[in-house]
């Protein structure tokens, strides 16, 4: 094989090997912007962060995300917590939660985002939100790393 063919034949595998760049997928702020509030008694919780109430309110606007939660446990404590990130795989500031102080999101579909969440440098939540086609359901599957066994807990939440 001369040289000519085998600088084809590299590239064209080095070509099929590489994954290629798809645009990507942006959420629909109109399905996600809003007040959503915890439903509790259809949410499944796994860890010891079971809470009796939440409301988040997001806002997509432009490439970044906004989203404030204020809830409280059985006990009757509240917590309240807040980001705005883009969502282009970098790491943001997370403010109030004891979980958490920073945040990288990624955008699944229109419909879903995942994000990581790290506590002073260490893994500490893994989570995936889905709002259902209608926009009038979102569910939130966490997976609490830093507790033993890392449960997972599954809210869901209604407009």
């Amino acid at each position: 094989m001369n040289a000519p063919s085998k600088f084809a034949l590299i590239f064209a595998s080095f070509a099929l090997a590489v994954p290629q760049g798809a645009s990507a997928a942006e959420p629909n702020a109109k399905l996600w912007n809003g007040t959503w509030h915890l439903d509790a008694a259809k949410s499944k919780f796994a860890s010891s962060a079971k809470e009796a109430s939440e409301t988040r309110t997001y806002d997509i606007s432009g490439k970044k995300v906004t989203m404030k939660s204020s809830s409280k446990d059985a006990a009757g404590k509240e917590l309240n917590f807040s980001y705005t990130a883009g969502y282009d795989g970098k790491w943001y500031p997370m403010v109030g939660n004891p979980n958490a102080d920073r945040i990288m999101l990624r955008v699944v579909s229109d419909r879903e985002f995942r994000a990581s969440s790290r506590l002073k440098g260490k893994p500490s939540v893994h989570s995936t939100a889905t709002v259902s086609a209608d926009g009038k359901h979102l569910t939130l599957t966490r997976k609490m790393l830093r507790m033993k066994g890392a449960p997972t807990d599954v809210l869901e939440f209604e407009r």
